[in-house]
């Protein structure tokens, strides 16, 4: 079997002749080097006469040799054109200027600075300097920008450096065009609402009770009807309790308030205790929707795990439900479901049912449990219909028997005139790095 041997290929040198020997200096920077000059997305006349300068500047401790900066500038009757250095071409890299001689096979390295253009408006430059020699004081804006120009970070000095290139002078706007725009301006939110309306229509919108902003006393503010239709009214019995009899509730709150009453025999309280029967039913509802997250079953059906009356279950279905979707299979039955917002609504309206019984200052502790919310949820549902919250005062929780940590955990809900309801959210602008 035949073997093929390889030979080796001779190398390129032998081939073409030995490479010239060269000798590569670096020539000490002199007082005028070689300028590389970048024009990126400036045009400039060919004609255009560029005058080189430079500028000493006192170096760091660290650094005995003093460094020096070069300008380039060269001008048209309208616009001035300035090359100069920018900090990151000069720390992370350096460029050079080869100048090679034929005759002795030297090349010479001269350290060549890289100049970076920008043009500038004549006419702006004189009217700053203008400005400047009047000795206008410099808003907030313009001293930030002129500190982070001089002692900012090689971030925000290129940060500013970019919005001063992206900058719109609207200075020497031709008079008519800014009259146009602020005509059009004000032609355009002159129907714009104010900062009260918008706060008015926000209110509005809530699904609080109707409010009486003219009242002169807290009993004054709701009515009980807006709340209570008077067919569920008229289906609330109370007669066990008014007799003192099955003095029984789900409800902590609710019980403590009925055995208070039944107490008090000098009057009758049958529209209080229909009040608390009617707040009971609205706590076993809430807590039904809670447990179903918001998703509801057919009325007769919450009718009967309730134990309420078909008055009562319509009327919650009618003012703290909405219709979701239609059942399929050829089936007519709607699907009911409590959004949040109409969660929200049962609150405001218990709150406000407990400030009528409780003489609007309500001890919120027992109704909070009752509920299993937070604090913070049940006190922003108070407020949202105008109530105050406040701590019990040392006289009154000695009173009441409690101590002073106890007493800590619980918190009033106060309705008093003037009402001061929640301001609406505003948006605060982001805060800009400098």
């Amino acid at each position: 079997m035949l073997t093929e041997t390889k030979r080796k290929r001779e190398p390129s040198s032998n081939a073409n002749g030995p490479l010239p020997d060269y000798t590569i200096t670096v020539v000490p920077t002199s007082d005028f080097p070689p300028i590389l000059a970048l024009s990126h997305g400036i045009s400039m006349p060919p004609t255009t006469q560029f005058t080189p300068y430079v500028h000493v500047v006192n170096p760091p401790a660290k650094k005995p040799r003093k460094a020096e900066e070069f300008l380039l500038y060269g001008e048209t009757p309208q616009i001035g054109y300035e090359g100069r250095e920018m900090p990151e071409d000069g720390e992370h890299r350096r460029h050079y200027v080869g100048i090679f001689n034929p005759e002795t096979n030297e090349i010479e390295l001269h350290l060549a600075p890289k100049l970076h253009f920008s043009r500038m408006i004549k006419a702006h430059i004189k009217r700053d300097r203008l400005v400047d020699g009047k000795g206008v004081v410099m808003g907030n804006m313009d001293s930030r920008t002129a500190l982070g120009k001089e002692f900012g970070t090689k971030k925000s000095q290129k940060r500013l450096r970019e919005l001063e290139l992206n900058k719109i002078d609207v200075s020497d706007m031709n008079k008519n065009i800014t009259t146009s725009i602020v005509s059009q301006v004000e032609a355009n939110t002159k129907d714009m609402p104010t900062a009260a309306e918008l706060g008015h229509q926000v209110r509005e919108n809530k699904p609080i009770p109707k409010v009486n902003h003219d009242a002169k006393h807290p009993n004054e503010v709701y009515k009980l009807e807006d709340i209570i239709s008077s067919d569920e009214y008229n289906v609330l019995w109370v007669r066990e309790w008014e007799r003192g009899e099955e003095l029984r509730s789900k409800s902590s709150f609710v019980q403590a308030r009925i055995r208070k009453l039944s107490e008090d025999k000098s009057k009758k309280h049958t529209r209080l205790l229909k009040i608390l029967r009617y707040i009971s039913f609205m706590i076993d509802f809430h807590l039904l929707q809670q447990r179903s997250r918001g998703r509801l079953p057919a009325m007769d059906r919450v009718k009967k795990i309730l134990s309420v009356d078909h008055a009562i279950a319509e009327g919650f279905f009618r003012r703290y439900t909405e219709k979701t979707i239609s059942g399929g299979g050829g089936s007519d039955k709607d699907i009911y479901a409590v959004s949040p917002a109409l969660a929200n609504k049962i609150l405001y309206h218990m709150a406000v049912l407990c400030l009528m019984v409780d003489q609007y200052d309500v001890d919120i502790f027992e109704l909070k449990n009752d509920l299993g919310l937070q604090p913070k949820e049940l006190t922003l549902a108070f407020k949202e219909v105008g109530c105050l919250i406040r701590e019990f005062t040392k006289p009154q929780y000695t009173a009441m028997k409690m101590t002073k940590a106890e007493a800590a955990q619980h918190k009033r809900a106060v309705l008093k005139i003037p009402l001061e309801f929640p301001k609406p959210p505003t948006r605060r602008a982001k805060a800009t790095g400098r």
